[in-house]
């Protein structure tokens, strides 16, 4: 996963992955997703300490942790769903 560093990096990053509303992609219906944070521990997708900022194509998530950071995961997978961490970045970077 890459870690990006500054306000650029995460526009450049959101730019080539256009954001859409949360909602559209319905992250409850695949049960339990972990993933590695870019806070460095793994959370689960649908848990109460993670809440979904946006959706992009083709099954990305921009979710965010208790822990203020942000991550974009892509959900690959028929029947057993994984989520792969692309980037992440300090929710701060973009305050």
């Amino acid at each position: 996963m890459e870690i990006l560093t500054n306000k650029e990096e995460v526009r450049e990053k959101l730019k080539n992955n256009p954001l859409q509303a949360a909602h559209l992609l319905r992250l409850n219906g695949y049960g339990s997703i972990k993933y590695e944070c870019a806070c460095g521990e793994t959370h689960d997708a649908n848990g109460k300490d993670v809440s979904c900022k946006g959706s992009a194509k083709p099954f990305k998530a921009l979710l965010k942790c208790s822990n203020n950071f942000v991550t974009m995961i892509k959900i690959e997978g028929f029947f057993r769903k994984k989520a792969i961490s692309e980037y992440g970045f300090k929710a701060s970077i973009m305050d």
